[in-house]
């Protein structure tokens, strides 16, 4: 059986050409499927205010920088998983076509931009979403450790706005790990159980 060959026309003639490629694995906010919007926004958002609440009512309350803050723990996890997660995507996405990982999915189906797609297809945008959080923490994270130093100097006469911005970061970044936890924990579940039922 012959294979065609996948050539920069095949990337330049794309059915969504204005949109951002770098941002391609946002993708998968698109997707339709059954209890998704639940594990894309709700829990997560949950998980966020429960944590910043947390985070505040703790007396002393927890740091977020240094050796032993917060950021640092996530970012030595982050370093783990995004290669990880990253290799996990190219394995799917190049294996080799099987009547099981390419077929539709079983029952309420899932959707992308009004077309049905296979469990492969959603499989590569769930590991790709999931490797796109995970770089953007570790980005975030990075950027900010090294940036606290500068903010904490050009605000030192506006303790008000130095708290405002702590909250509001502290706050970004529980809502991304939340997003990030919670994706780990879907695709946990339908990987182990989706993918492998055969009904």
């Amino acid at each position: 059986m012959a294979t065609r060959k996948i050539g920069l026309q095949d990337v330049e003639e794309t059915r969504n050409p204005r949109r951002l490629r770098l941002l391609a694995p946002l993708r998968y906010l698109s997707i339709q499927a059954p209890e998704k919007g639940r594990y894309d926004v709700t829990i997560p958002a949950f998980a966020c205010v429960a944590l910043w609440v947390g985070y505040n009512i703790l007396d002393p309350r927890p740091s977020l920088f240094g050796a032993e803050g917060i950021l640092i723990t996530a970012q030595s996890f982050l370093i783990m998983a995004v290669p990880f997660l990253i290799g996990a995507l190219a394995s799917v996405a190049m294996g080799s076509p099987g009547a099981h990982l390419d077929r539709r999915a079983v029952g309420a189906g899932i959707y992308l931009e009004g077309r049905s797609i296979s469990l492969r297809q959603f499989v590569c945008h769930l590991l790709g979403y999931l490797s796109f959080l995970g770089l953007v923490a570790f980005l975030v994270i990075t950027v900010a450790n090294f940036g606290r130093p500068t903010a904490i100097n050009l605000l030192a006469a506006y303790p008000i706005a130095c708290e405002v911005l702590a909250q509001a970061f502290a706050g970004a970044m529980f809502f991304l790990l939340s997003a990030f936890a919670t994706t780990v924990f879907w695709a946990l579940y339908f990987l182990t159980d989706v993918v492998n039922h055969h009904d």
